[in-house]
């Protein structure tokens, strides 16, 4: 079914389209045809061709928009993005921000966190909301968190409530849970129903989460908190991992421009056609290398072509509308290294113009190492897509050979559902058939892994 704003697309199409297509795209919705469906059915036609890559498409970019939650609690969830980028170079932001994340969720609490794993040293934290119950919360123990085992097997970007902790650490989770410390001398005193916990970092050397924390008096979280979370999520990892990349140098009181000119980290600085306007010391000496990246009349190019076009996409995204950009963008694997590296696209359109060097830089874009071993094939493609957390499991799913109905069994969802996630993926990669998907794998596999 067609959704309201769907509806106004297609009359905006018939106002600016022949009577022709419009009689078969009336035809096609009476029918039950996929908008997509009927486009692929009609691309032998030339004159529509026209019409589908330069009127259609850019209605279905606003389109992408508006079937993503906007405001949620009263709350505009565009102004939340922006203020999250905002904290890339202002850490000081974070409390303030978060606390914005903890009321649009209804929580109680909300703490985020980075802490590196070699040395047990906390690299970043942030906490808000009810400091009776926060205080005690800092004071206890991470040998008390029973289930951070658990922690491992959780992907990036995805809400997890304290159900699916239990179902992803073991049958005896919960007893654990119940007996622990955490839950005897804090959860229970202070009312503590349930959580929505979202891996930010996750590598050999870091692991971070963002942890919103209800009271029993905020009622059950929804699939809708779990929805909108979710949209959240991508943008505060790419905060949270590019400012990750910042430590170093951010308590030295420079403003933007001079951290940047004076991280170890390549960084470069872009229009939103892959202009250069500014690199820094290790972003010329990553040029001159010529191994990574490279200028072409004096646009930033990236020597795997997947790498580079899945830039190119983040980056104009970026410059349109950062609250679509999601998890396009981020860990994006660069090339066959010695040491993996991978890149994070910043957002700098809407941010103030000391953060933007000049007023054309649509992103900043930051190469650093991986901080792991080369990713899988399945976490490439997640990387180079922008593949939602549901989406890459639908995609390692598919390369295992599995059909819809096999996938809906394992994931405990319709037919229905897994074909419409099975089309976001070949749609988002553009590919063809479940066949390509498993061809791209085997072709990512050589340069992710260092074959």
């Amino acid at each position: 079914m067609f959704g309201y704003y769907s509806l106004y697309v297609l009359f905006m199409f018939f106002c600016q389209s022949s009577f022709f297509l419009w009689f078969k795209l009336c035809k096609a919705a009476c029918l039950g045809v996929e908008l997509s469906q009927w486009i692929t059915q009609m691309g032998d036609c030339l004159f529509f061709q026209f019409y589908s890559q330069n009127r259609i498409g850019r209605f279905l970019k606003k389109a992408e928009k508006h079937t993503m939650l906007t405001s949620y609690n009263g709350r505009d969830l565009t102004e939340i993005v922006g203020a999250v980028y905002d904290c890339i170079a202002d850490e000081g932001l974070w409390e303030n921000t978060l606390d914005q994340v903890r009321s649009v969720c209804n929580g109680h609490i909300a703490t985020l966190g980075v802490v590196d794993l070699d040395s047990s040293a906390t690299r970043f934290s942030a906490a808000t909301g009810a400091m009776h119950a926060l205080g005690p919360l800092k004071n206890l123990h991470a040998s008390n968190y029973s289930f951070l085992p658990a922690l491992a097997n959780m992907e990036l970007d995805q809400p997890y409530m304290m159900s699916t902790i239990y179902a992803a650490h073991g049958p005896d989770a919960r007893d654990q849970w119940l007996q622990s410390k955490l839950h005897v001398e804090w959860a229970l005193p202070n009312k503590i129903d349930d959580c929505i916990w979202v891996p930010m970092v996750k590598t050999a050397h870091r692991i971070g989460h963002l942890v919103i924390i209800t009271h029993t008096s905020r009622g059950a979280i929804t699939g809708s908190d779990l929805a909108m979370m979710g949209q959240l999520a991508p943008h505060i990892r790419r905060a949270v991992t590019i400012g990750d990349l910042f430590e170093a140098e951010r308590d030295k009181g420079e403003v933007f421009h001079d951290i940047v000119n004076a991280l170890h980290t390549p960084v470069f600085i872009v229009t939103s056609n892959m202009k250069i306007l500014f690199a820094n010391v290790s972003g010329e000496e990553i040029l001159a290398d010529n191994q990574v990246a490279s200028v072409r009349r004096g646009r930033l190019d990236f020597k795997f072509q997947m790498a580079a076009h899945a830039i190119e996409h983040a980056v104009e995204t970026a410059q349109r509308d950062e609250f679509i950009l999601g998890p396009t963008g981020i860990n994006v694997p660069l090339a066959q290294l010695h040491v993996p590296m991978v890149a994070h696209v910043m957002p700098l359109t809407r941010r103030d113009h000391a953060h933007r060097v000049s007023h054309n830089a649509a992103a900043a874009i930051f190469i650093g190492a991986s901080g792991r071993a080369p990713a899988a094939a399945i976490d490439a493609i997640g990387a180079l897509f922008g593949l939602t957390p549901a989406e890459k499991n639908i995609a390692a799913h598919i390369a295992a050979g599995r059909k819809p109905d096999e996938i809906a069994a394992l994931n405990g969802t319709s037919i229905n559902t897994v074909r419409t996630q099975v089309s976001r993926v070949l749609d988002k990669t553009q590919t063809g058939d479940q066949a390509s998907i498993v061809a791209l794998i085997k072709e990512l596999t050589p340069p992710v892994r260092g074959h």
